[in-house]
């Protein structure tokens, strides 16, 4: 169970890095003062960018051959990875929509600024409980039905899958100040 370890323990900190990635976010939102709407709306942009490219990049594509291998195994894990695609689906809808709002803000539109911080809180609370989530739901029902052997095939996947994503984002334009 040392690939299980592994994996979980790779899995983890990338947890830890979105929870950082969204702290920065929140920064970015509440950063006020003699900085004007529209050039905190950029920041913000650019802060979502970056969260979203981690998100696409990096964490996302390590849990592909995992999700599908616990995929249909039990009704209680399937149940869970519905709930966790549906929160994903959410969470990237609230962004994308944040976007366009900070986008119109940049351009000068009241209130749009204000609307794009409600979702931007929304999609922090619903993202710090998926995380949670991901943490100790998924990982007890891949700790139960997971077996040695598919753990090794999981492992061995994670760099083939972050590889063919970093292609995939390699083709949009770079978000730039990426960390």
């Amino acid at each position: 169970m040392l690939a299980a370890e592994c994996a979980w323990a790779i899995l983890r900190a990338e947890h830890v890095r979105t929870r950082e990635l969204l702290a920065r976010l929140e920064t970015a939102m509440k950063a006020g003062g003699e900085a004007g709407v529209r050039q905190r709306a950029r920041s913000v942009i650019e802060a979502i960018e970056r969260l979203q490219a981690f998100e696409e990049t990096t964490h996302r594509p390590k849990g592909v051959v995992m999700l599908k291998t616990l995929r249909g195994r039990s009704s209680e894990a399937d149940g869970l990875l519905d709930q966790l695609d549906s929160e994903s689906e959410c969470c990237n809808g609230f962004l994308a929509q944040a976007k366009i709002l900070l986008e119109r803000a940049e351009s000068g539109a009241t209130g749009a600024a204000a609307e794009a911080d409600a979702l931007l809180r929304q999609h922090r609370q619903m993202m710090s409980a998926h995380l949670d989530k991901e943490d100790t739901l998924l990982h007890s029902h891949t700790a139960l039905l997971l077996s040695p052997e598919e753990w090794a095939a999981v492992v061995s996947s994670i760099s083939t899958e972050v590889g063919a994503a970093g292609k995939r984002g390699h083709r949009r334009s770079p978000v730039s100040g990426q960390v």
